[in-house]
């Protein structure tokens, strides 16, 4: 692969090492910032991949508002780039379609919604991951650079994995709500890493493990493999640490999907591990586990009431719906009962059925069906190992991610929201990256076919 990098290392570390020295020196925070600052715009401008691989692992470590900063001005500057450099303009291919309607729909829905600055709030989320989108898939040509961001996040879910863990381990105090001590009196502990909240943390490893193991599985060194396996172990053990029955579930939904897609003969093995499972497992986690079907459970009976509920306000709002955005639903989700003050339906597809009416929620279902049919026509057709495991991989990590967000909202937090257009934005990628080699095939084969016709 031709590099995109023209970046003179001797000039970043002088530059770095004086305005960071003052900085420090001098005690002043803004200064490092400035230097960081100063260090990423150039960066950014001689190569865009490197800025996007580096925003891909850092912005899951940012407070939520920086991390809409850092959004907002990396696709700016992206603009800028391309104006002043004269560079190809955006282009949207006809499988990218649907996002955009999707998103519009969010615009009009924040126009007329029951709570205009509470859905403005999500639509400026939305909106932030929404840009990534668009950088993304129009900045990642080839498989080389399409790795370098899977990576990235896989790295960024393995930092956050060890963060996880030492909480466990060391131990931390825990939100009487994420326990009913009555049926969990073993859990002393549950790591929720950067996220404040285990399920969150959940979700976010429900879609970043299948990646992990799609790198495992497409990478051909040794070496590698092992640390991807290393990072794949992690990340189990910190969600199991979760102690999330939605993420445990998720993750098994993923697991199943990946394996029917790459190699379906392993599923024989499915029933012996879980009969290990058994003796393995902590007690504690396998009591949780069968939480699930313990209606008692607070936990568990909170759900049943919370959907109940909104079933309701579904109902009174059906068409149009509330407004975008958690706020919007909260503020009426509390005028039908006071006494269950509230943020979000714990169930992504009631939610956006809440929010955005019936049109909403059929328009969120056929965005979802189609990038399954994306993958399944494009990268997990291909002859290329790679292309074809990682579209496996997506297509596990969004199984997983639905799943699981039939018990939580998988739109309420920033980052995670964040995650899940940069989720889309691999997968359009990938399956751009798919079609051009596909088209090029194509071109190969008629350039030969007409070459033999010549000869006779």
């Amino acid at each position: 692969m031709e590099s995109r990098v023209k970046i003179n290392p001797l000039l970043l570390f002088a530059l770095g090492f004086v305005i960071g020295g003052v900085g420090l020196s001098n005690k002043i925070p803004f200064v490092i910032l400035l230097f960081a600052g100063l260090i990423g715009l150039m960066v950014f401008f001689e190569n865009p991949m490197v800025s996007l691989i580096a925003t891909t692992f850092g912005y899951i470590f940012l407070p939520d508002l920086l991390v809409l900063m850092l959004l907002y001005g990396t696709f700016g500057l992206y603009l800028f780039r391309k104006f002043i450099k004269k560079d190809d303009p955006l282009v949207v291919a006809s499988h990218e379609v649907i996002p955009y309607v999707y998103f519009l729909l969010m615009v009009v829905q924040t126009a007329t919604s029951l709570y205009f600055m509470g859905s403005l709030r999500d639509l400026a989320i939305h909106t932030a991951g929404f840009m990534y989108l668009i950088f993304m898939i129009n900045e990642v040509k080839t498989e080389e650079e399409l790795h370098g961001v899977i990576v990235a996040l896989v790295c960024a879910a393995t930092v956050l994995a060890l963060v996880g863990i030492y909480q466990y381990v060391v131990g931390v105090d825990i939100k009487k709500e994420w326990v009913d001590t009555t049926s969990n009196s073993a859990i002393r502990a549950r790591a929720y890493s950067v996220f404040g909240n285990p399920n969150i943390f959940a979700e976010y490893l429900v879609m970043a493990i299948p990646l992990c193991v799609g790198l495992f599985w497409s990478t051909k060194r040794d070496g590698v493999r092992l640390l991807f396996f290393a990072m794949f172990v992690l990340q189990i053990v910190s969600l199991f640490m979760t102690m999330s029955r939605g993420g445990w579930l998720g993750l098994a939904v993923a697991a199943f999907i990946f394996i029917c897609l790459v190699r379906k003969e392993l599923l024989l093995l499915a029933i012996p591990l879980l009969g290990a499972a058994v003796f393995v497992v902590p007690e504690s986690i396998i009591n949780r586990f069968m939480t699930i079907f313990n209606f008692a459970d607070s936990s568990t009976s909170y759900r049943f009431k919370i959907w109940e509920i909104t079933e309701a306000v579904i109902h009174d709002h059906f068409i149009v719906g509330l407004g975008l955005g958690h706020l919007p639903f909260k503020m009426v989700f509390e005028q039908y009962i006071r006494t269950m003050p509230i943020y979000h339906a714990h169930n992504t597809f009631l939610q956006i059925f809440a929010e955005m009416g019936i049109v909403g929620f059929v328009l969120f279902f056929i965005f979802m069906v189609s990038i399954f049919v994306n993958l399944a026509r494009y990268p997990l057709k291909s002859e290329n190992k790679y292309l074809k495991i990682m579209g496996a991989a997506l297509c596990a990590s969004f199984s997983g991610m639905l799943f699981h967000g039939m018990f939580e909202n998988i739109f309420y937090m920033t980052k995670i929201t964040t995650t899940f257009w940069l989720l889309l934005a691999v997968s359009f990628a990938l399956v751009r990256i798919t079609k051009k080699r596909l088209a090029l095939s194509v071109g190969e084969k008629r350039m030969d076919c007409y070459g033999k016709e010549s000869i006779i």
